[in-house]
């Protein structure tokens, strides 16, 4: 019973994930990058079903987006910080106060 439940717990969060990322690829956050780029993270989503999901690499990615075009891009960034913190990560604004004080 244990184990189907974390299992279930996995699967929500690995939804979570998936879904953030493809709304981000929706409201065009990834535009900037590169189509190979842009390959690539199309096809960890459709691999994410049948595999393991790497979250580091789905954050990675997250903090590449460029979420300053507009204010619904803002909101965008607001729930990525919130997905971010839940998985013990930094927020993205802290990562751009980092790199304008270096």
């Amino acid at each position: 019973m244990f184990h189907l439940a974390a299992k279930s717990i996995k699967m929500g969060i690995s939804f979570d994930i998936i879904m953030h990322t493809r709304k981000l690829l929706q409201y065009g956050i990834f535009n900037h990058l590169t189509d190979d780029s842009i390959s690539v993270l199309h096809h960890m989503i459709i691999q994410s079903s049948s595999t393991d999901l790497n979250k580091k690499r789905f954050f990675q990615i997250w903090r590449k987006g460029d979420f300053s075009e507009n204010f619904t891009h803002m909101q965008l960034l607001q729930e990525t910080n919130f997905l971010l913190q839940q998985h013990g990560e930094k927020m993205i604004e802290e990562n751009f106060l980092e790199e304008s004080m270096a």
